[in-house]
């Protein structure tokens, strides 16, 4: 081949060559552009979304007034003494914690100071945010995966003022324009003087003055530099930095705060080294804490309870926030008249801490709650336990557990003897009914899984049987039931529907449970003519410039039931005490009612009961349910609470309803005893529901008589067919149930 030929060879490769490399060039420059493209594109969505997140924060800021906060006006609780007369009981102030407000003005120029030293040292030029260090901890964070502060004092007041302390972006990024906008509407006095009040000085303390009273015993006003670089000092870790647990950690700290002090200007080098020597002696006083006059105090449970039912009622008949309603009670110079009998309080805790049989068992609980009969609660015992912090889960008010055999006069018995269904001696049958259980087998059983046939509703009471009760709720009908409990007796807990309306309801089995507050108040119609007036822990609240603004002196009463009807029900619920399953609660020379309530595997008891001066309820049981060694406990702290309570009365007795007349009953048919009954006991009716007279005893005795005359044969059978058709007649009246009750007694 000519070496011409060669080269156009050699040039058509290279040219192919060429052009097959341009061509991958280009497609890769394509690719790198779309791949640059997208990713410009993407940063461009990101930073837009990420601008407009950021700008939709701008307007964020914190829904509290600062000046609503300088409130120190100190809150009174007043109990009436023996004459009557409302005196001075306790005084709330400062909030859950131990917090005491200080104007500005009364905060020394050193703890100032000293705060802003080590803590925020531009305080004074930034507008709530110091973008240096912001920058500085953001760069600290990246290069050494570690931190320090970059919050000023602004956005710690923010930090402490809205409780958020999540580690996120969101939340920073909200902090920083909280801080920009709160320096916009306060001046930095308003927000340094609130920072100081509000912030944690440890050991339980909010605020300088809280703190210069228990680590100095005197006010901030008087404390001297070094004392207050000592308190300034504990901010950073109020654990780790107060002087009640680690003195020499607060020393090393406090002379750090001085030093940063010196170092930018604040105090001169006499006024450093006069302090540090001070430092290095320093002495704490730790006053006490559980001052009388502080709400850091223990409250007993009367007084717990009594806040918290402040707190409610500024919310539902003020409109009050939660929050506002708390802050109304340590700031607003509320003057709270409580309705607490001191005297009933303290023998009701001193009961239940001495009773014997709560005493021989380390893990039973315990709660009370006892009420006059006009809705005025006396005492309230939340645990068996001695009280020793505020707010504690109370089982009176809080706990809710079935109430047992206790419910069945209020599902049951009370409502069906208003409506005219069943009266003091009705028949009623204990017997299993067929589709109790929902595997449709019959119940319920009995505590000792017998049964009785027929009895009279007295009966059926004082030995807590159970197919009888429920039978009657049945009649009732459980929708009825249901209205009557939550409308006529202010139960709050019960579940609408079928949750709560299933035939145990009549026997305690509710959904949820009861709380013992809710059945004391169900038992006051039983001793007070029918009436239920809703219980209160208070008689009337001022506000700061003398204004009642709650008032339970005027609460209208609710006609539960009729008045007859609770006096048939006190006498029949006495028979439980006088000789049925409450008879460890009797109480000697006293009328006492009540009722007795077990659950199926006795991991609660109940006793619910009155005297003519007040009724009470009480639980026992353990914190996690599970079965009773002692299921007297219950009875005998209502006795023991009780005796000691009407110890200090006058004797008197239940006033009956004048349309409720005695009889005697012939106990084995239930109605009015006829001439020759075997057997009869009284009871207690209203003249409109009146049982017929027994008849059926009297037939007997006439038949007996006729073969006594031997009359003709003739004549007896006629006499017979006539006494057997008055007979039919009289038990048609009366129901079946009369002769099967003969029967039974037979």
């Amino acid at each position: 081949m000519k070496k011409t030929d060669i080269n156009q060879y050699v040039d058509q490769y290279t040219q192919s060559g060429n052009a097959t490399g341009k061509a991958v060039g280009k497609a890769i420059s394509r690719i790198v552009i779309t791949i640059i493209s997208l990713f410009f594109i993407t940063l461009l969505i990101v930073g837009i979304f990420m601008v407009s997140f950021v700008m939709s924060l701008r307007d964020e800021k914190i829904d509290i007034d600062l000046h609503s906060l300088k409130l120190n006006y100190t809150s009174f609780i007043y109990v009436a003494n023996e004459q009557g007369d409302q005196q001075e009981y306790k005084r709330l102030y400062g909030g859950e914690s131990n917090r005491v407000w200080v104007d500005y003005q009364d905060i020394p120029q050193h703890m100032k100071n000293a705060m802003v030293a080590i803590e925020d040292k531009r305080f004074w030029e930034h507008g709530g945010v110091d973008w240096w260090r912001t920058i500085g901890a953001a760069g600290n964070l990246l290069s050494k995966g570690d931190s320090y502060g970059g919050s000023t004092i602004t956005q710690q007041l923010i930090k402490n003022l809205t409780g958020e302390n999540d580690v996120s972006i969101t939340r920073k990024l909200k902090e920083i324009f909280r801080a920009e906008n709160l320096e916009k509407n306060y001046s930095k006095e308003e927000i340094l003087e609130c920072y100081l009040n509000v912030v944690n000085f440890g050991s339980g303390c909010k605020g300088v003055q809280a703190a210069a009273h228990l680590y100095f015993g005197k006010d901030i006003k008087n404390c001297s530099l070094a004392e207050c670089a000592a308190i300034a000092g504990i901010t950073q870790n109020p654990y780790a930095y107060t002087p009640m647990i680690f003195p020499e950690k607060n020393k090393e700290r406090q002379q750090t705060v001085l030093t940063a002090m010196y170092d930018q200007g604040k105090i001169t080098e006499q006024e450093y080294n006069e302090a540090m020597t001070e430092s290095e002696n320093m002495q704490f006083v730790f006053a006490d804490r559980q001052d009388a006059n502080s709400n850091t105090s223990v409250h007993n449970w009367y007084i717990d309870t009594m806040i918290q039912d402040v707190v409610a009622d500024l919310q539902s008949e003020l409109g009050y926030g939660e929050k506002e309603a708390q802050d109304m009670i340590y700031y607003g110079g509320l003057k709270i008249y409580s309705a607490m009998d001191a005297d009933t309080q303290n023998m009701a805790e001193q009961a239940v801490l001495n009773n014997r049989d709560i005493k021989s068992d380390s893990d039973m609980q315990c709660g009370v709650y006892m009420m006059q009969y006009d809705g005025r609660v006396l005492a309230i015992v939340g645990s068996r336990s001695e009280k020793q912090g505020n707010l504690w889960f109370n089982y009176a008010t809080d706990a809710l557990r079935s109430p047992g055999s206790s419910m069945k006069p209020l599902a049951a018995y009370a409502p069906a003897i208003d409506s005219g269904i069943i009266s003091y001696s009705s028949l009623v049958q204990d017997q299993p009914i067929e589709g109790y259980f929902a595997d449709g087998t019959a119940g319920p059983n009995n505590y000792d899984n017998r049964f009785r046939g027929t009895i009279t509703v007295q009966n059926a009471i004082q030995q807590s049987y159970n197919p009888p009760a429920v039978r009657v709720f049945q009649q009732l009908g459980p929708k009825n039931v249901y209205n009557f409990l939550t409308k006529k007796l202010g139960f709050m807990n019960l579940v609408n529907g079928i949750d709560d309306s299933n035939l145990s309801v009549s026997i305690g089995g509710v959904h949820n449970g009861v709380t013992v507050k809710e059945m004391t108040a169900g038992y006051q119609i039983f001793g007070n003519g029918g009436q239920y007036n809703k219980p209160y822990t208070y008689y009337y609240v001022e506000d700061h410039n003398g204004n009642v603004i709650l008032d339970n002196r005027n609460l209208i009463s609710v006609q539960a039931v009729q008045s007859s009807t609770a006096t048939v029900m006190q006498k029949l619920l006495t028979t439980v005490v006088t000789s049925g399953t409450g008879t460890s609660a009797a109480i000697p020379g006293w009328q006492i009612f009540g009722k007795t309530g077990t659950t199926d595997i006795d991991d609660n008891s109940y006793f619910v009961g009155g005297s003519p001066y007040a009724v009470m309820g009480v639980w026992t049981g353990y914190q996690n349910p599970s079965r009773l060694r002692n299921t007297n406990a219950s009875k005998s702290v209502f006795r023991d609470i009780m005796a000691a309570y009407l110890n200090t009365k006058q004797l008197k007795q239940f006033e009956a309803d004048s349309s409720v007349v005695s009889s005697l009953y012939c106990t084995s048919t239930g109605s009015l005893a006829g001439a020759n009954c075997p057997s009869t006991a009284t009871g207690w009716y209203a003249k409109n529901n009146m049982p017929s007279v027994c008849t059926l005893h009297q037939y007997y005795e006439n038949f007996d008589n006729q073969q006594d005359t031997q009359e003709s044969e003739n004549n007896h059978s006629s006499q017979v067919s006539v006494e057997d058709e008055s007979h039919n007649s009289q038990a048609s009246a009366d129901g079946d149930r009369n002769l099967s009750s003969v029967g039974q007694t037979e």
